[in-house]
């Protein structure tokens, strides 16, 4: 699906610890924050994917990577939208 609506609902102490990514159901990896923000909390955004190559059917998933220590953190929600 093309203009593929994410929306992700972190919470964190430190964003800019943070990648996340978005799993299609064939393993495809669709980058949506890789350590940006510094020291700013939680990450609630909606993002666009032109995810056009992907069939919309099976278990997409939403992949966090704390990249540092000391911080903790934890998934509140996520949310497709398919056009």
């Amino acid at each position: 699906p093309s203009n593929l609506s994410v929306g992700v609902d972190i919470v964190h102490t430190y964003k800019g610890d943070l990648i996340v990514d978005l799993v299609a159901p064939d393993g495809s990896v669709y980058n949506l924050h890789n350590r940006t923000g510094g020291s700013a909390d939680n990450i609630v955004q909606t993002y666009t994917v032109n995810a056009s190559s992907e069939v919309a059917n099976g278990a997409w998933k939403l992949r966090v990577q704390d990249k540092a220590s000391a911080d903790t953190g934890y998934i509140n929600a996520f949310k497709l939208t398919f056009p």
